[in-house]
């Protein structure tokens, strides 16, 4: 995975490595190559009911209660995806472009909102991971155009950071009164994510066959309220809780085929 965040691919790039079996944008044993995207979604975690529940309208905090009885309110916040790679079940992985480079995707904004990030064009295979790295925010990196299909937030603010987590909590303090403890969450670690694919179409390894009438297409999700799962804020160490952000971040992603997040 190393420099994965500074792999662009491109058309002369292609040319050169048409001859390998992992080539983008190839036509390999006279099957089409297919542009794949690679989106990012978020929500509220499932309720027992299987629905997803609404904490909150775009551009507004979240508010929710975790398992040990605090009601939160997530007031701002974001992650961001600065790279991205596909594992053939045989083979070496291909890396994805981000043409606007890192995406920082904020957790107010729209739940289950699907934005565009990445995306190669793929040979006939089959599928067994997809890989993703969740990184600082560099703005030398970024690329602004009229295009851009999400949008940046005070870069400045945002820069050499990978994920931030802001708001407060309440629980009653058993006296008629309520406890609030303010939290601000940070980390600046590069976080990489290995996500299944080895039975996301029908059961079986996720594939292209060469002969789709259009692109494919695979979601990033993740839940931002179990980010506090478990999380009592009369007790919490900073510290000790940002250290764990990463692996907490890697728990609560997963990966649909398509971009049908409902």
């Amino acid at each position: 995975m190393r420099n994965l965040g500074k792999i662009r691919l491109s058309a002369g790039v292609t040319a050169v490595f048409c001859g390998g079996l992992v080539a983008a944008g190839c036509d390999v044993f006279g099957a089409a190559a297919v542009h794949t995207v690679i989106n990012a979604a978020h929500h509220a975690a499932r309720g027992e009911d299987g629905k997803l529940p609404n904490y909150g309208e775009p551009n507004r905090p979240r508010i929710f209660t975790n398992d040990l009885g605090w009601t939160i309110t997530l007031s701002e916040g974001f992650v961001v995806t600065t790279a991205a790679k596909i594992e053939p079940c045989d083979g070496e992985g291909v890396a994805m472009d981000l043409p606007f480079g890192p995406y920082p995707e904020y957790w107010l904004d729209r739940d289950v909102n699907v934005i565009d990030f990445a995306g190669v064009d793929l040979h006939a295979d089959e599928y067994c991971n997809l890989i993703v790295e969740y990184g600082r925010y560099q703005r030398d990196v970024a690329v602004m155009a009229e295009d851009h299909p999400f949008s940046v937030q005070d870069a400045a603010r945002i820069e050499g950071t990978t994920m931030w987590l802001v708001g407060y909590a309440d629980k009653p303090d058993g006296k008629g009164g309520m406890t609030t403890k303010n939290f601000g969450f940070r980390s600046d670690q590069t976080i990489i994510v290995t996500l299944d694919l080895r039975t996301l179409d029908d059961g079986g390894p996720w594939h292209i066959t060469g002969d789709e009438p259009g692109m494919r297409n695979l979601t990033v999700v993740k839940t931002y309220d179990d980010f506090f799962s478990g999380v009592d804020f009369d007790t919490v160490d900073q510290a000790a809780f940002e250290a764990e952000l990463p692996a907490r971040l890697a728990k609560q992603t997963r990966v649909i085929s398509g971009t049908s997040v409902y």
